[in-house]
């Protein structure tokens, strides 16, 4: 068995393998950097970059979530539940968890980390094979594809020159991102989600001290995590929202009431945000705030996503999607502070508008703008450098290196918002035709489109323990005497 990718999808997927597998199996875990835990999320090497989530909820395993804050507290006894760790520690983290069930395997389990990156994918009847960037090959009788989120894509503006320039950053996670960046330099970020807050908090650490502009289409901030207060207020479970919601539909549309056992109705955006501030006003009134409510709903948001009709899915990516996220996804009070006190001193300026182009200037770039609610108004930035701090790409199957033959030959599809990869329930890759593979499989930042709750450790690891639990049952189904496939010269069976 291949897994492609050894960020945290492809960590967590492997470590459930060996926990789980009792008979012979032979993992090779496929990552160009050599290190697998790390990704580009805990890559960094900056202990100002945490995590958004409280140590409490980021344990590797969903039947013990607070498996992280043990591992935390044996360097630092005494850590709060609801620290917020450095992302570099978390990394370790992983690497650590990946290496504990190495140790642990049963006997006959093994784990390859292959340093190596994987250009192409190919899928035969019998096996898939991976054709390595050295020319080496890997085949195996299932491949999981965790390649985490697709590199941020260009503004498709006229860039004067900008995008073959020094003075643009494509992504602030590449190596050496913001090299050239000068400490009286004035800068752009594009974008206003966690991306670029990571990015305003990597220059103050180099000594930044010139002005920093961030602009998205609202010009909207992450909001500030807080300590959940004692209050009357209960959280509804998933089933009661569920309940709240089904009785909704019913009250508005009597003929759609059906009888138990048949398909789950249909719901449309309307009612849900209805009942989400219905749900606010309840909990203030006992005290609480929405915070409470949004972190209520995580367990919800899928079951619910997977109700709304694509319609319905585009129609709340299009009016919603930016208010859920600055919402849902959340600072750490202590870097809610230092971005409020860089906005304060004005050194940090936050602008709602569109980008109409960009043009090198002799001293810099001149970015043509046009502010949100001015009309047909335009206005001009003259910034040193352009950051992209945008996030993942939206389509990631456009011009992805491994997924580029697999799209064309039909043997996977884009799902049906162009968001990641078409899978079914357990995460077999969809044919152009809607038929599920055999062998190809994925996790993580590609079903966001079909599961929406898909980019964080307490999700994540929640579709890993199911997918390494739905791929041992087949291969154990057909496991049958034969011959071991060849890996460069190592034999796999899986």
């Amino acid at each position: 068995m291949a897994i492609v990718g050894g960020g945290a999808s492809g960590t967590l997927l492997a470590a459930n393998l060996l926990r789980s597998a009792r008979a012979p199996l032979r993992v090779a875990l496929v990552e160009r950097s050599g290190r697998a835990g790390l990704g580009l999320a805990y890559s960094t090497t900056s202990s100002c970059h945490l995590l958004n989530v409280p140590a409490a909820k980021m344990g590797a395993f969903t039947e013990d979530p607070e498996h992280f804050l043990r591992w935390v507290r044996r360097e630092q006894p005494g850590t709060p539940p609801g620290a917020f760790i450095a992302r570099q520690r978390y990394g370790r983290y992983l690497e650590s968890v990946l290496r504990e069930a190495r140790a642990n395997a049963a006997p006959g389990v093994h784990l390859d980390v292959v340093s190596d990156e994987v250009v192409s994918v190919e899928e035969a009847s019998d096996a898939v094979r991976l054709v390595l960037a050295d020319g080496a090959w890997l085949e195996a009788g299932m491949a999981v594809l965790a390649l985490g989120n697709a590199p941020p894509s260009n503004l498709r503006v006229s860039d004067g020159g900008l995008y073959v320039s020094r003075r643009y950053h494509r992504s602030p996670w590449a190596p050496d991102a913001l090299r050239g960046v000068k400490a009286q330099d004035d800068v752009l970020l594009i974008g206003t989600g966690l991306t670029m807050v990571d990015t305003v908090l990597s220059l103050m650490a180099q000594g930044h001290q010139g002005h920093i502009h961030a602009l998205s289409r609202h010009g909207l901030l992450p909001h500030v995590h807080q300590e959940a207060a004692p209050s009357a207020y209960a959280a509804p479970g998933i089933r009661d929202a569920l309940r709240a919601l089904r009785q909704e539909l019913r009250r508005e549309h009597p003929e759609a009431a059906r009888p138990e056992g048949h398909p789950p109705l249909a719901v449309r955006i309307r009612p849900v945000l209805r009942l989400v501030r219905r749900e606010v006003k309840r909990a203030a009134e006992a005290g609480a705030d929405w915070r409470t409510v949004v972190d209520a709903l995580r367990p919800v948001s899928v079951p619910l996503w997977q109700r709304l009709p694509v319609n319905e899915r585009r129609r709340f990516l299009r009016h919603l999607r930016t208010y859920w996220d600055v919402h849902r996804h959340r600072m750490a009070p202590s870097i809610g502070e230092t971005v409020e006190r860089l906005r304060r001193e004005g050194q940090l300026t936050l602008h709602a508008g569109h980008i109409r182009s960009f043009a090198l200037e002799d001293s810099g770039v001149e970015v043509r703008l046009r502010p949100r609610g001015r009309g047909d108004q335009e206005a001009a930035l003259h910034v040193q450098h352009v950051i992209n701090c945008t996030g993942p790409e939206g389509a990631m199957t456009r011009g992805h290196p491994v997924l580029g033959g697999l799209v064309e030959t039909g043997r996977v599809s884009p799902d049906a918002l162009g968001m990641g990869l078409a899978a079914d329930a357990a995460g077999a890759l969809l044919d152009i035709q809607g038929r599920a593979s055999g062998r190809l499989y994925t996790l993580g930042p590609p079903r966001r489109g079909e599961l929406w709750e898909t980019t964080a450790v307490p999700e994540i690891r929640g579709h890993a323990r199911n997918l390494a639990w739905h791929l041992l049952r087949r291969l154990e189904a057909s496991r049958a005497p034969r011959e071991p496939l060849e890996s460069a010269g190592v034999p796999l069976e899986g």
